[in-house]
């Protein structure tokens, strides 16, 4: 396995990538940049995800991922909102997709009106976090420049977050992951649809819930972060973070659990899905991906010791899964705040898994690691 990093910067917190090839031919990775405050907080073991000096940015590799210019780098995407968890998607006329979350985040004092659902309130830090909701922005000219689409709406189950891609139907509808509910109730996650291009949302379609957790996140399994697979003939997978506990190596994570990843499966294009099922992985987030030989592969954060990334194959179409021969694509991370892992595939059959990382000075950064197929 070959290391290699993909965007370091002194005195900033750089986060959520997620890799894609572009029409062009390179590789671009977009992540979550935030500033000093979240870089010290981190330092000082108090981590945050919510930073209001946060912003998307995107990197392109033109020689398959093995440099990365800091001349490739550009925003995507800076507001007055804090900002998370990036995605891409290129869809069928060349144009590119990000989703990523927005999040209205004030000192304490600043919320003269209070928020009408609060999602985190971290008193070390003086701030109070509201979700915004998924945010939609899209580049018709290679990720040079990018126009807002807007946020998903969806009235129902109010603003909502996410992590993982849009995906493309072979229709041109959209279906996107999301979840809602912590802290005041363990996470549902859901999928919605937009059957014009993100401008419109449908209603959401609920994938799994613990109603345990229906008056606090820690009564009950929180799914959240979901990752989508269509496997062709209305046959799709959801390989879901289920949080059931916020403590590791007997330490309080204040951003996020660990838990099994639980798999669904629908047979009508996301409309309806299966009982959750236990992988056998442990490990948060996963993302999901086909190989060209037709395998699965699952690739998650490995948040106990020892602190990395992973990876498990499954040759039946997502139904076992090789959890006790694990892939293990980094076992040295000083702390379990990292991770947050994509991979995929080269035409070479070699595949670059992009994740962030902790150096031994407790720098957050992009890193990425090429491999081979066992």
């Amino acid at each position: 396995m070959k290391h290699v990093i993909i965007y370091k910067e002194a005195n900033t917190y750089c986060s959520f990538p997620h890799i894609v090839r572009l029409p062009n031919g390179n590789l671009a990775v977009t992540f979550r940049k935030a500033s000093k405050f979240s870089a010290d907080a981190a330092r000082r073991g108090v981590a945050t995800h919510h930073d209001p000096d946060s912003s998307i940015q995107i990197i392109e590799s033109a020689d398959g991922g093995h440099t990365w210019p800091a001349g490739y780098v550009r925003t995507v995407y800076k507001s007055r909102y804090g900002v998370n968890d990036p995605a891409m998607t290129v869809l069928r006329d060349g144009s590119i997709i990000n989703r990523f979350v927005a999040l209205d985040i004030r000192p304490t004092a600043a919320w003269i009106t209070p928020p009408n659902k609060i999602f985190s309130h971290r008193t070390e830090h003086g701030l109070v976090t509201a979700v915004v909701g998924n945010m939609v922005v899209r580049s018709r000219d290679g990720g040079v420049t990018w126009q807002e689409v807007g946020v998903a709406g969806t009235p129902s189950i109010g603003p909502s977050c996410g992590r993982d891609p849009i995906i493309e139907m072979p229709d041109a509808s959209w279906l996107m992951p999301v979840y809602t509910g912590a802290p005041q109730r363990s996470d549902i996650a859901w999928v919605i649809r937009s059957f014009d291009q993100g401008s419109t949302w449908c209603e959401p379609i609920r994938i799994m819930s613990d109603e345990n957790g229906r008056f606090s996140q820690l009564q009950g399994i929180n799914y959240n972060e979901t990752s989508l697979l269509a496997l062709g003939d209305g046959e799709m997978l959801a390989l879901v973070r289920a949080d059931a506990t916020f403590h590791t190596e007997n330490e309080f994570m204040p951003v996020g659990g660990v838990g099994d990843l639980c798999l669904a499966r629908s047979y009508d294009g996301g409309l309806s899905w299966s009982p959750p099922m236990r992988t056998g992985i442990w490990g948060q987030p996963g993302s999901l991906m086909q190989l060209a030989d037709g395998r699965l592969l699952a690739t998650y954060g490995y948040r106990k010791k020892p602190f990395g990334v992973r990876c498990s194959i499954s040759a039946d179409r997502g139904r076992t899964w090789g959890a006790t021969n694990e892939i293990v694509v980094r076992d040295d991370c000083p702390t379990w705040d990292c991770g947050y892992p994509f991979t995929i595939q080269l035409e070479d059959g070699h595949l670059i898994t992009v994740y962030y990382f902790v150096d031994g000075e407790g720098a957050r950064h992009i890193a990425g690691t090429h491999w081979e197929l066992p």
